[in-house]
């Protein structure tokens, strides 16, 4: 209240200046003191009536010290309003005749003042905050609606801990020019001299739709400064379409892997599930549960989850219990290798597709324990494929990978038997049977990229196995959507291959996150650990180099591989024998028979297990 009853206050003593002065300067002081009755008599009504109509446009109650653009059109129109309103009264209470030019001086005169007394706190504020700034010295690429909204938060609250001093941007039109009295510097300046002239500690790459080849670029073009990087969430994670300070984040190397594929048919992943009943194994996993999360946002009607893990049917039962979309739920806690409450769920609910993706995956442990990673990956998708076409399912696809190919490992073996399964499975069944083959996906539990962060976090060494050791790395997100939609393509007995872009040096991509997380690549040590059991120098995506293309880009399709069936689901069902006897050697044999081109690494694991 007290504020209110200052602002007043000084508003009353700004009209009778500003009154004052437009007669003075209309008529010069000696010329003023003619109409000395007129002013007595007017200012009265000018008072109450500007005082009336700062009241009810709320000219009391705003927040100053924010003054924006829309606040200097309110003065206008508070302004305006309230010397139109005085000038009727005044001419139809007095008969006394006078030159108009008075008022439209006045209206002039009162707004500077008015407006100015109201701006005076805000541009304090900011010149105030400039100078004091305090934080880290931040760099902002993108002098676009992000940069410049992030610039101007940052700048009008010192508690961010954050001190904009220049923009980056690749328009050249910007190059020169100041955006909230911050330069841009063109996008072809070296941005380590950009760094060095400013003392720049920190770099937020502030234009949420770029790809990931151009941030991989901005982090390659800072090699020489030791600065931290951030970044902003996508446009398609902003859902107000607004940025500000508290959804700064550490850049991550997924968004240097980032890619938009080029031809997914949203349209056609939606048609595909929209009113199915789903069931997806391994619902907790890193696929699995994104899978789940898409799912349920194509509208199916009912969404079956099945996982052995409490914790993670938990959590992914959790999250899509508050973002359902509407669907049912149903989660199963149970092994796929005991289906008894899947198969009770598929008994009493007509179900359409099947998603399998419940497997053993990582490499170097399932080396060492194969018999378990043979019953859990076979017998698995044995008992999930047999259930399909009991059940009558329309669809079933497999989760498959890139280590199926030419495998030298017992999991990436296991996963081609899987593929040899469900293809050759097809032909005798109504169901139409898919398997999908990709590479690693990032951030997955137990990926190398979690290792490497806490590695340069603790100061090094940060290990890997070897310098020319490549991957194919995918997000999940993206490796989802196109196994969704390869499976919404398949006829039955395909193998789809996603397209995986180039391959990863494991090196390079250590590299890149020593520099992405504020370090000097020459300081933090990399050592080479060799390759682990069953491990390859490369990963390769097909068997035969052969592929028929789909008519999309991103997904192409495996050749046919042939088995005699009577014998495959013999030796199939001996594999499992010897798995559950814990008949190594005998597995091992019969893994490759199964597949030819198995390379194992029988005496990695046999040194392991202490078999000489």
């Amino acid at each position: 209240m007290k504020r209110k009853l200052a602002l007043i206050f000084t508003d009353i003593f700004l009209i009778i200046l500003c009154y004052l002065a437009a007669f003075v300067l209309r008529f010069e002081f000696e010329g003023a003191l003619i109409y000395t009755h007129f002013i007595y008599t007017s200012l009265p009504i000018i008072i109450v009536v500007t005082i009336g109509v700062f009241i009810r446009i709320g000219m009391y109650k705003a927040v100053w010290r924010y003054a924006s653009i829309d606040s200097f059109f309110t003065i206008v129109k508070a302004v305006t309003i309230s010397i139109l309103i005085s000038v009727v009264l005044i001419f139809f209470l007095q008969t006394y005749r006078m030159p108009r030019s008075i008022f439209i001086i006045y209206w002039f005169l009162f707004l500077m003042g008015a407006g100015g007394m109201r701006f005076s706190t805000r541009i304090y504020r900011h010149y105030y905050t400039l100078k004091s700034a305090a934080g880290r010295r931040i760099l902002i690429y993108g002098a676009g609606a992000a940069g410049q909204m992030i610039a101007k938060e940052m700048r009008g609250e010192s508690s961010f801990g954050y001190a904009p001093i220049c923009f980056v941007d690749d328009d050249p039109a910007k190059a020169g020019m100041r955006l909230h009295g911050l330069p841009i510097y063109p996008g072809t300046t070296k941005l380590d001299d950009i760094i060095k002239e400013n003392s720049i500690e920190d770099v937020l790459i502030a234009v949420p739709y770029t790809s990931g080849d151009k941030i991989r670029k901005i982090v390659e073009s800072c090699k020489a400064s030791q600065v931290k990087f951030k970044t902003l969430p996508s446009l398609s994670e902003i859902v107000d379409g607004k940025v500000n300070v508290t959804q700064i984040r550490e850049i991550k190397i997924d968004d240097l892997l980032k890619r938009a594929p080029k031809d997914l048919d949203q349209r056609l992943i939606r048609s595909f599930v929209k009113g199915k009943s789903v069931l997806i194994t391994g619902a907790g996993g890193s696929i699995g549960s994104e899978l789940s999360r898409q799912v349920v946002q194509c509208s199916p009607s009912i969404e079956m989850l099945v996982d052995n893990n409490e914790y993670r049917l938990y959590r992914i039962d959790s999250e899509l219990s508050v973002n359902h979309n509407g669907v049912k739920i149903h989660s199963i806690l149970e092994n796929i290798i005991r289906p008894i409450k899947t198969e009770d769920h598929l008994r009493r609910i007509k179900t359409d597709i099947i998603f399998h993706s419940a497997a053993y995956k990582h490499v170097s442990l399932v080396e060492t324990n194969p018999c378990e990673a043979i019953i859990n990956n076979i017998q698995g998708t044995v008992n999930a494929a047999k259930l399909a076409d009991k059940h009558k399912v329309k669809k079933f696809a497999l989760i498959s990978t890139d280590k199926a190919v030419r495998p030298t490992s017992v999991m990436g073996a296991t996963k081609r038997v899987c593929e040899l399964y469900v293809q050759n499975f097809n032909n005798i069944s109504d169901t139409d049977y898919v398997a999908v083959r990709f590479g690693n996906v990032l951030d997955s539990s137990g990926s190398v990229v979690p290792k490497f962060r806490q590695q340069i976090r603790n100061g090094g060494p940060v290990t890997v196995s070897h310098p020319e050791a490549t991957r194919y790395f995918m997000l999940i997100p993206e490796a989802v959507q196109l196994v969704m939609q390869a499976a919404s393509l398949g006829k039955g007995g395909e193998v789809f291959i996603l397209d995986m872009g180039e391959p990863v040096n494991i090196e390079n991509m250590a590299k890149d996150m020593i520099r992405m997380m504020g370090y000097n690549p020459e300081e933090i040590k990399i050592e080479y650990s060799g390759l682990k059991p069953g491990e390859k120098l490369r990963e390769e995506l097909l068997v035969d180099d052969i592929a028929e293309n789909t008519k999309y880009e991103s997904i192409t399709i495996a050749g046919v591989t042939k088995v005699n069936w009577e014998e495959f689901e013999s030796d199939v069902d001996k594999l499992i024998h010897f798995a559950y006897e814990g008949n190594v050697d005998a597995a091992i044999q019969m893994l490759k028979e199964l597949v030819p081109d198995y390379n194992s690494m029988n005496k990695a694991y046999q040194a392991i297990l202490g078999r000489k």
